[in-house]
């Protein structure tokens, strides 16, 4: 298909697990054919950045449920893990959260049922132009035109680096963050001590993927470690908490409510019993307290100055920071609500109507529909309420 001179049923932006789950929505709820939808990514395949970041942070399993995967029929992965006659251990209390590589391994299999990789478009979205009739999307090396699209970006652009951080990197530190493109595991020292800055769920799973009997790790907790197994109640993923949610008006107000209804720097139980484990063998340490600031002192020593006073020395940082608290996008967003005049709340996220739809040629799926899929927006889960309301829309208008 010559893209420049075709129009598309779709475009996806993004090749993760939201925009893989929607392409294979749409193809499977017959409201497009395989010929009219292209996945618009960077990665040279499909959920390559989940799987990156999963890696980097040494992810053994998931913290959502069994339920939650690419396929539609709920207990799809379950069946997928007895037929592969994977053991007992494939899946942990509670509610039977599977681990990552069966997950993977299952999610590959969905992806290759469906033909998505066939559908893929390596490719950066630069810019998007919402004409009358289609929507013009600019790659470094291609012209892509469709009548619909899907932004289900995710936030991996935008890197939470705390600023000293920032400051001691300048001065030399040896300082590197877990999600970033160009972590490796392999690069940090063998010996000495390490620092993994964070007190969530990546910070303990990247400090247990670390310690070892030859160096010596300290995850450096802004906050006493706190347990949940979930990152917001359950009750958000149903109309438990979204009808009263959506009765809402003021978008200001619906933020205020996501972020309480977050877990946020919440870990599992199960990662809590592991982290124990490892103190007692004397690989782990766990330090509550805030950086001050970061003495360079050479390449491979640091002197990290707390808010009690105390300081840590550290052969190598980690951080586990997570991701900037706003909006994913960055130009390519920003380009779209300027030229044409988008609906934002203060806090800079889509204001879409019921379906998720931004513009008449254009919707939103993960952390870019949280104001009106709520807290768990941006999950697995999310992606499939996402991709629910979107069919049911275009089903309903049937073009």
């Amino acid at each position: 298909m010559n893209h420049r001179d075709s129009i598309l049923d779709w475009a996806i932006i993004g090749g993760g697990i939201h925009g893989a789950y929607l392409a294979n929505a749409l193809i499977r709820h017959r409201l497009t054919r395989r010929s009219d939808l292209r996945i618009i990514d960077p990665n040279d395949e499909p959920l390559a950045e989940w799987k990156r970041v999963t890696a980097n942070v040494g992810m053994e399993y998931l913290r959502s449920p069994k339920v939650h995967h690419l396929d539609f029929e709920s207990f799809s992965l379950k069946h997928y893990a007895h037929c592969r006659e994977y053991s007992d251990d494939a899946f942990i209390f509670p509610n039977d959260r599977p681990s990552l590589s069966l997950f993977n391994e299952h999610a590959d299999s969905v992806i290759e049922r469906s033909g998505l990789h066939d559908l893929y478009l390596k490719g950066f979205a630069a810019d998007i132009r919402l004409e009358n009739d289609h929507a013009v999307i600019r790659t470094e090396s291609d012209t892509i035109r469709a009548r619909h699209v899907v932004l289900a970006i995710g936030r991996s652009g935008s890197l939470n680096w705390p600023g000293w951080a920032g400051r001691a990197t300048a001065d030399g530190a040896g300082i590197c963050h877990v999600l970033e493109g160009s972590y490796c595991r392999n690069s940090i020292p063998e010996t000495g001590e390490i620092v993994v800055v964070g007190g969530g769920m990546s910070a303990v799973q990247t400090a247990l993927s670390i310690a070892d009997n030859n160096r010596h790790v300290t995850l450096l907790s802004p906050h006493s470690l706190r347990q949940n197994n979930y990152d917001s109640d359950p009750g958000w993923m149903g109309p438990k908490y979204l009808n009263r949610f959506r009765k809402i008006s003021c978008f200001r107000k619906r933020r205020r409510i996501i972020n309480e209804a977050r877990n946020s720097g919440t870990i599992t139980q199960d990662l809590k019993r592991e982290l124990i484990k490892s103190q007692n063998r004397k690989e782990c340490s766990v330090t509550i307290d805030h950086v001050e600031n970061c003495s360079v002192l050479t390449n491979d020593l640091m002197l990290l100055n707390l808010k009690s006073g105390e300081t840590l020395a550290a052969n190598h940082i980690v951080l586990a920071t997570g991701y900037a608290n706003r909006c994913p996008g960055g130009e390519l967003l920003n380009g779209l609500i300027s030229n044409f005049n988008l609906k934002c709340s203060e806090c800079g996220f889509p204001i879409t109507d019921t379906s998720l739809r931004w513009h008449d040629r254009l919707y939103v799926s993960g952390a870019l529909a949280e104001l009106e899929v709520g807290p768990a927006s941006g999950n697995i889960i999310g992606a499939r309420m996402a991709a629910e309301k979107i069919l049911i829309n275009r089903a309903n208008n049937n073009f």
